[in-house]
């Protein structure tokens, strides 16, 4: 799935930004990110919105951190709800903002000098790219873009306020695991044929738990655990069910069309502990082992392919009835019981049958 950069989105008023980590803290003079939340969102409410859709959502979940949260797919594709830039910061400003091929806009962050705009001049996106500005004591400062994930959600249970959650993450192990869980659920709802696409599939956003590879330094990767966003189907809707019954009557039971001959199919054959000790039989003339099929009704017809003619009456029924074949079956024969289990053990005991049967 190709990265989205000018947003191709439809979006209710953004009324606050679900974060990962606690607010910012002071550490050392200096202003730090918080503490990673881990099983929980926090709501970051933006200036300007309305109250009453605050006191609406605290009211239904009870806090600004909550576990999990019912959402909704809005639109036919969920696309138009997602969007992922690299960007870059200084301070609250963004200053860098690219696709994967090129500069969107580009500024100097210490004097605001415009370098790109719009795309113009043309500048080339290099994934790990440092990007080189000397501050206003005219010591250089380094900057890297990351890349940045928006998600826009809708609350049902909000319907009447209509406006957008939007979660909000710098992780490339989300944006992975996002992109994942978005691609199913989209090609779910094609699956299904409607014409409204995705729209009205209610959704669990969550955090859990995953084991994600982490490229520390290169040729060095060391597993890393990390509490990515989850975002899934809500099983507990009616649309779960629906979905299922109607993959079930789609879902037609047609053969299975092959260009194989079945017969040939080297999976069906019996394998046993002795194969390595088998001899491979004369061109034109079957192996032992290979032309005795396991099973009574099989074995008799191998039996009629082999010959050219309709299965032999007078072969084995089942697995243990060779004994019973060299002592009664085979009229004229005359072998005593001795002779018939030796005659059950050994492996030829199909070809030396066909030659009895060439000489009666």
């Amino acid at each position: 799935m190709n990265m989205r950069t000018v947003r191709q989105s439809a979006a209710f008023p953004t009324v606050a930004i679900l974060r990962k980590g606690g607010p910012k803290v002071v550490k050392d003079g200096k202003e730090a990110f918080g503490a990673d939340l881990n099983d929980r969102f926090r709501v970051d409410w933006l200036p300007g919105m309305d109250a009453s859709t605050k006191e609406l959502f605290l009211g239904i979940y009870h806090t600004d951190q909550p576990h999990s949260l019912r959402a909704m797919i809005a639109f036919p594709s969920v696309w138009q709800a997602w969007s992922t830039t690299n960007e870059a910061y200084w301070g609250s400003t963004r200053f860098a903002w690219a696709d994967n091929e090129h500069y969107l806009s580009l500024y100097n962050p210490f004097t605001w000098e415009a370098l790109i705009v719009r795309g113009e001049p043309f500048k080339p996106f290099i994934p790990g790219e440092m990007l080189k500005f000397p501050d206003r004591q005219g010591q250089p400062k380094t900057f890297k873009l990351k890349p940045t994930t928006r998600f826009d959600l809708f609350l049902p249970e909000l319907v009447a306020c209509f406006v957008t959650f939007q979660v909000k993450t710098k992780s490339s192990g989300d944006l992975v695991n996002l992109r994942r869980n978005l691609a199913a659920i989209q090609a779910a709802a094609d699956a299904l044929g409607q014409r409204t696409g995705a729209a009205g599939i209610p959704i669990v956003v969550s955090r859990r738990e995953d084991t994600v590879q982490w490229h520390k330094a290169p040729g060095q990767t060391v597993a890393v655990k990390k509490w990515l966003i989850d975002i899934r189907p809500d099983p507990a809707s009616k649309w779960a069910l629906t979905f299922a019954e109607r993959l079930g009557a789609l879902a037609l039971a047609m053969p299975l069309a092959v260009e194989e001959d079945p017969a040939q199919d080297e999976d069906l054959l019996e394998d046993g502990e002795e194969d390595d000790g088998r001899q491979s039989a004369p061109p034109g003339q079957a192996s032992a082992a290979t032309a005795v099929p396991s099973s009574g009704a099989a074995r008799g017809k191998a039996q009629g392919a082999a010959n050219g003619a309709a299965a032999d009456a007078l072969a084995p029924k089942g697995p243990k009835d060779w004994t019973t074949f060299w002592k009664v079956a085979v009229p004229g024969l005359g072998v005593s019981q001795e002779q018939a289990q030796k005659a059950a053990k050994d492996r030829d005991a199909l070809e030396a049958y066909r030659a009895l049967r060439q000489a009666m």
